[in-house]
C-alpha cells in the first residue's frame, strides 16, 4: 500500500503515494484536518460534532459525521483502512513523518544540537529544511477553533525557527540575502522586535549604519501606533551602540544562508483598555528581570479579552529580552498527559508516566531554564489543561518563591472544577496576583467597532455598542455579523447601520450561546427557562416553569452566578446582559416558544405569580383563546388593567374576538375592555 502524507502546513491536502486525495468539500476536508492534528489517538464523535459546528449543531450531525467519513475512505482509496472507526469515534493512522507539521517540529528540534556544538552550518540547513515545508499559513483552507489554535501554535513555533535561522547565519557573518530575509521577515511580522533587531545588527554589519537606523524609527512608530509601547531595551540599546560606534568587520568565515520562505501571519491589533491589568504586569516584568518571581491569574469570561492581554504582555517580555514559554491547552487535547506543558516548554515526548512523575519532569526542566535566567511561563486556556499539567503548574507555583520565574495562567471561571478552584486559592496563599477582567466601557467597545470595520463608527454604530456587553469578541462579532448581512454602510467617512440593526446578527448570538457551553446540561436548561421569564426573575418563577423546587434549582442558579452569567438583583435573579438572555431565548426553536410561554404563564398562575409576567407570557403564547384564558382574565383582569393597561387591552380584546363566551363571562370582560378605552 502507497504511504499516505498530510500537509496542513498551508492549505489541508492529502497523497496516496504520489496521487493526491480530493477531501471534498468543507466541512469533510475540516473533519480529515482534525484527525490529522490528532493522528493515532481516537477523536469522540461529540469532539468532532463541535470542532465542525459550534453550538448550532443540527440533529442530523451524527449522521453527517458518519457520511463525512464514509466519503473519506473513499476518497481515501487503498488507505482507507487508515481512517478506523472506534466504539466512541474515530482513529487516524499516520506512519512517522506522514505528517509536515510533525517533520517541521521535528527538524526543529535537531538543529538544536549542531547550533549548541559550534556547527551553525548544520543547524540552518536543517532549519532552512524545516522552513522549507511551510506552503502558506497553517489549515489555510479549514476554519474552527481546532484549526485557529493549531494554526497560533505553529505559526509561533516558524517565527521562533526564522529567528533562530537568522541568529545563526548573523554568527558566521551574514550577507545581502540575509539582510534581504530578514527585511521580508520585519515586513510580515513588524511586532516581533527581534526581527527588528537582528535587521539593524545585519545592516551595521555591512556599513549600511544609517538604514540600520532607519529600521529602529519605523520599528519605534509600528510599535507606538499598534501597541502603545516603546523598543524595548534590546532595540534601544543597540540603537546606542551603533549611534556611538563604526560599523564591526565582517568575519572571515561567513555561513551561507538559504532562502526563508516569507510566513504570512495576521497582525495583531494594539490591546484596548486594560491599562491598569497591562502596568501591572509590566511591573511584575522588571521585577522577574532582577530575580523576583510572581504568579498571576488571570480570569474573565469567554471572550473577554484574557488571551489579547497575555499575548501583550508576552510581547513587553521578548522586548525586554526574557525569555518565553507559551502554551495553549486545547479541549481535545485535556487527555494527553502533559500535552500543554510539553508546547510550551518544548519538550520531547516522554515515557507514559503517572502525573506526579511526569510534573517532576516539567520541574526539572524549568529550574534548568531559569539557572540561566528569567523565565516567563504562561499557560492559556488553563481550564482545558490535562492532569498532569495543572499538578505542574501548582508545583510550579510553589517554587517561584526560590526561582526567577513569572508564572502566568488565564482561565475561565468553572463552576464545579475543584482543581482549579484549588490553584487560584494557591495563587492568594502565595501572594500571588488575581486578575478579573471585567466588561471593557462603551467608549473601548466603540473603538473596537471602528478598528473592525475600518473607519470610524459613526453615531447609529455606537448607539448598538451596549448590545456588546463590554466583550470585545461580541464587539466583533456585533460588527462582522452586521457587515455580512450588508447592514453597515459609510457615510461621510463614518460607519453607520441601517434601522434593522438592533435585530442582533445571527453570529453573534451563535458565539454568546458558545460561550456557555462550559455550564453544565442543568444550568443551561435552567437558564433557558429564565429567559423565557425576561431580565429578571424570581427562583419560584423559574422553579414554577420548569416543574423543579427551589431547592432542586439552587446549585444550577449558583453555578451560573459563579460564571458570571446571572447577578444578584436583590429578591430576584437577572442576567447580567440582555444578549445574554437573548441569545439563551433563541436558543428554544421558534415553533417551541408559544407553546413554553403559555405553559409559564399557567405555572406562574398557579404560583400566584405577579399579573403582569402572567400577561406577558399569555401575550407571547398562541393566539388561540380557550376557557383557562378567559377565566383568568375574569379573576384577574381588574387588577392587570391598573397595572398594565396595554397588555390587558390586548388581552381583552383577542378573548372577546376569538371565544364562544357565557353572556355573564362576556359582560365582565366587555366591561374592563370599555373601562380602559374611556
Amino acid at each position: 500500500m502507497r504511504r499516505l502524507r498530510v500537509t496542513v502546513l498551508g492549505p489541508v491536502r492529502a497523497w496516496n503515494g504520489e496521487v493526491e486525495i480530493d477531501l471534498g468539500p468543507a466541512r469533510r476536508r475540516a473533519l480529515f484536518a482534525m484527525l490529522a492534528a490528532n493522528a493515532n489517538r481516537p477523536v469522540t464523535r461529540g469532539e468532532l460534532i463541535r470542532a465542525l459546528w459550534g453550538e448550532s449543531a443540527p440533529s442530523a450531525a451524527a449522521g453527517n459525521i458518519y457520511t463525512y467519513v464514509s466519503g473519506l475512505r473513499r476518497s481515501l482509496g487503498p488507505a482507507g483502512g487508515l481512517l478506523r472507526s472506534g466504539r466512541t469515534g474515530y482513529t487516524l493512522r499516520l506512519e512517522p513523518g506522514a505528517l509536515d507539521a510533525d517533520r517541521f517540529e521535528a527538524l526543529c528540534e535537531a538543529a538544536v544540537a549542531p547550533a549548541a556544538a559550534g556547527r551553525p552550518g548544520q543547524a540552518v540547513a536543517l532549519l532552512d529544511e524545516a522552513l522549507a515545508l511551510w506552503q502558506g499559513e497553517a489549515y489555510a483552507n479549514v476554519t474552527g477553533l481546532f484549526a485557529d489554535l493549531d494554526r497560533h501554535r505553529l505559526t509561533e513555533l516558524r517565527i521562533a525557527a526564522a529567528e533562530r535561522r537568522a541568529r545563526l547565519v548573523l554568527s558566521g557573518g551574514g550577507d545581502d540575502a540575509l539582510i534581504a530575509d530578514l527585511t521580508a521577515l520585519v515586513r510580515d511580522h513588524p511586532l516581533h522586535e527581534p526581527f527588528h533587531e537582528l535587521l539593524m545588527r545585519a545592516l551595521h554589519r555591512a556599513g549600511r549604519g544609517t538604514e540600520a537606523l532607519d529600521v529602529f524609527h519605523a520599528a519605534r512608530r509600528v510599535l507606538v501606533g499598534e501597541l502603545g509601547v516603546e523598543p524595548g531595551p534590546a532595540l534601544r540599546e543597540l540603537q546606542s551602540r551603533i549611534l556611538a560606534e563604526p560599523a564591526p568587520p565582517a568575519p572571515a568565515v561567513p555561513v551561507t544562508p538559504a532562502a526563508v520562505g516569507a510566513p504570512a501571519v495576521p497582525r495583531r491589533g494594539r490591546l484596548v483598555g486594560r491599562d491598569r491589568e497591562l502596568s501591572l504586569l509590566r511591573g511584575l516584568l522588571g521585577a522577574v528581570g532582577e530575580g523576583r518571581s510572581a504568579i498571576v491569574w488571570i480570569e474573565g469570561e469567554p471572550g473577554i479579552g484574557k488571551s489579547a492581554l497575555l499575548d501583550a504582555a508576552l510581547h513587553e517580555a521578548r522586548a525586554l529580552g526574557h525569555r518565553v514559554a507559551r502554551g495553549s491547552a486545547e479541549e481535545l487535547s485535556s487527555r494527553i498527559p502533559l500535552h500543554v506543558m510539553r508546547r510550551a516548554l518544548r519538550l520531547e515526548d516522554g515515557p507514559h508516566d503517572d502525573p506526579a512523575t511526569a510534573a517532576d519532569r516539567v520541574l526539572d526542566h524549568v529550574r534548568r531554564l531559569t539557572a540561566e535566567g528569567p523565565l516567563v511561563l504562561a499557560v492559556d486556556h488553563l481550564q482545558w489543561a490535562d492532569e498532569a499539567s495543572l499538578l505542574a503548574w501548582e508545583r510550579l507555583a510553589a517554587l517561584t518563591r526560590w526561582l526567577p520565574l513569572l508564572l502566568v495562567a488565564t482561565a475561565r471561571p468553572e463552576p464545579g472544577r475543584r482543581d482549579l478552584a484549588r490553584l487560584r486559592r494557591g495563587v492568594s496563599t502565595r501572594d500571588g496576583h488575581l486578575i478579573r477582567l471585567t466588561p471593557l466601557p462603551p467608549s473601548d467597545i466603540e473603538q473596537i467597532f471602528g478598528r473592525t470595520v475600518g473607519v470610524p463608527p459613526g453615531a447609529t454604530l455606537r448607539s448598538l455598542a451596549p448590545l456588546a456587553a463590554g466583550n470585545p469578541l461580541y464587539a466583533r462579532e456585533l460588527v462582522t455579523g452586521l457587515v455580512a448581512e450588508d447592514g453597515v454602510r459609510v457615510v461621510d467617512g463614518l460607519a453607520e447601520v441601517d434601522a434593522r440593526a438592533d435585530e442582533m446578527p445571527r453570529s453573534l448570538l451563535d458565539t454568546v450561546r458558545a460561550s456557555l457551553d462550559h455550564l453544565s446540561p442543568g444550568a443551561r436548561e435552567a437558564l433557558r427557562y429564565a429567559a423565557l421569564l425576561g431580565d429578571a426573575f424570581a427562583v419560584a418563577e423559574v422553579a414554577a416553569v420548569t416543574g423543579r423546587t427551589p431547592f432542586d434549582l439552587m446549585a444550577d442558579l449558583e453555578e451560573a452566578v459563579t460564571a458570571d452569567v446571572l447577578v444578584d438583583a436583590g429578591s430576584e435573579l437577572a442576567f447580567r446582559q440582555p444578549v445574554l438572555r437573548r441569545a439563551l431565548a433563541g436558543s428554544i426553536p421558534a415553533a417551541l416558544r408559544p407553546t413554553l410561554h403559555r405553559h409559564a404563564a399557567q405555572a406562574l398562575a398557579d404560583n400566584r405569580g405577579p399579573v403582569t409576567r402572567v400577561a406577558e407570557h399569555l401575550l407571547a403564547g398562541p393566539p388561540e383563546v380557550d376557557e383557562w384564558l378567559v377565566g383568568w382574565l375574569v379573576a384577574h383582569g381588574a387588577e392587570l388593567s391598573r397595572q398594565a393597561p396595554d397588555p390587558a387591552r390586548e388581552l381583552l380584546r383577542r378573548a372577546l374576538a376569538g371565544h364562544r363566551l357565557p353572556q355573564a363571562r362576556r359582560a365582565t370582560l366587555a366591561a374592563l375592555l370599555d373601562s380602559l378605552d374611556r
